[in-house]
């Protein structure tokens, strides 16, 4: 379960990633400081952590109120933020049960 929606997330990522709005400028930085922004300023700490095919550590940090950011970070470069968005909900859903 946890692998599926790794990878739903990674593929979000990816989709996002490859067709940013024109406008769209990155949010990046030291990964230190923008998941210590991220906790002050959103209340949004890290809840899930995956690496993608191409070397990039993801991770999903989420506030109590359901606010959520994607990280991504890539060995010897700053973190990026990928998107962010509302409403996040944890699926627990029990080993062999469909999703």
């Amino acid at each position: 379960m946890i692998r599926l929606t790794l990878g739903l997330i990674v593929a979000a990522f990816l989709w996002t990633a490859a067709a940013p709005p024109a406008d769209a400028q990155a949010v990046c930085g030291p990964r230190a400081e923008i998941l210590e922004r991220l906790e002050e300023e959103f209340a949004e700490t890290p809840q899930a952590i995956g690496l993608s095919e191409d070397g990039a550590l993801i991770e999903i940090v989420v506030s109590p109120s359901g606010g959520w950011t994607i990280l991504a970070t890539y060995p010897r470069r700053p973190s990026c933020v990928v998107a962010t968005g509302k409403d996040w909900e944890t699926l627990l859903i029990p080993a062999g049960q469909p999703a």
